[in-house]
C-alpha cells in the first residue's frame, strides 16, 4: 500500500496510529508529498500521480495493493480495519457504536477548525478575517468541551474515537500552544496525557519536516 503523507497533518497521523495499532504499518510505503506553506492561500502544484489518485488534492490518500485510491482518513482507517479485524476500533453495534461515531465526528470537526484557522493565519495579516478566526476558535472550544463532558465514552478498549480525540488534543499543543486548551478540561487533559504514551502516538508525533522512515 502507498500512503501520500505529510509530517504535520493530523489526519495522516490518525491513519498512521491506526495502522500501527492494527500491526499494518510494515505494509504501508510512505510517500512524502510536497506541501508548501502557501497551501492556505493558493492552489498549489501537486505531483501528477497524487492528483490522479485524489483529484480533491487532500492528504491523506491511500492506494491499496490492488490499486484503489481511497481518500478521507476515516475511510482509510475503515479499509485498514478490513485487513486486520483485531483490535476492532469501533464497537460492533448498538448505542456504544453510535456514541463512538459521534465523538469521532466531533474530534474531526475540531481538527477541521484547527486547519481552517491555520490556513487563515497563513494569509497576509492585512487579509486575515478576525471574525473567521474567532469562529474557528469557538468551534474548537465547543468540541473540546464536549469531549471533556462525554469522556466516559473514551474509556474501555481502543477505538477510533479515542485516536481522533487524542490527535485533536495533540494538534492543539502543536499548532496553538498559547491557547492552553487544558484549562477548564482537567479530565480530558489527564486522559490525553495517558493516551499519548502509547507507542503509536510516540512514533507519530507531528513535525514540520519528515521524520517517518516508512514501514519497510
Amino acid at each position: 500500500m502507498k500512503l501520500y503523507w505529510t509530517p504535520a497533518s493530523p489526519f495522516v497521523r490518525k491513519v498512521m496510529v491506526t495502522a500501527i495499532e492494527l500491526g499494518l504499518e510494515k505494509r504501508i510505503d510512505i510517500h512524502p508529498t510536497y506541501w508548501p506553506h502557501e497551501w492556505g492561500t493558493r492552489t498549489i502544484s501537486f505531483e501528477a500521480d497524487f492528483i490522479a489518485a485524489n483529484p480533491v488534492g487532500r492528504i491523506p490518500t491511500l492506494v491499496t495493493e490492488d490499486g484503489i485510491a481511497i481518500a478521507e482518513s476515516n475511510w482509510i482507517c475503515g479499509y485498514l480495519q478490513s485487513l486486520e479485524k483485531s483490535p476492532a476500533l469501533l464497537p460492533p453495534d448498538g448505542r456504544a457504536r453510535w456514541q463512538c461515531i459521534r465523538l469521532l465526528g466531533i474530534a474531526d470537526g475540531a481538527l477541521e477548525a484547527m486547519i481552517a484557522r491555520r490556513a487563515e493565519l497563513l494569509r497576509a495579516s492585512t487579509e486575515q478575517s478576525p471574525d473567521f478566526l474567532v469562529k474557528q476558535r469557538d468551534r474548537i472550544g465547543r468540541c473540546l468541551d464536549t469531549l471533556e463532558r462525554e469522556l466516559d465514552v473514551l474509556g474501555g478498549p481502543l477505538t477510533l474515537a479515542q485516536i481522533g480525540a487524542a490527535i485533536a488534543c495533540s494538534y492543539m499543543e502543536f499548532r496553538y500552544p498559547g491557547d492552553n486548551w487544558r484549562e477548564g478540561r482537567p479530565q480530558l487533559a489527564a486522559w490525553y496525557d495517558q493516551f499519548a504514551t502509547r507507542p503509536s502516538m510516540q512514533k507519530t508525533i507531528p513535525a514540520e519536516t519528515p521524520q517517518w522512515s516508512g514501514g519497510s
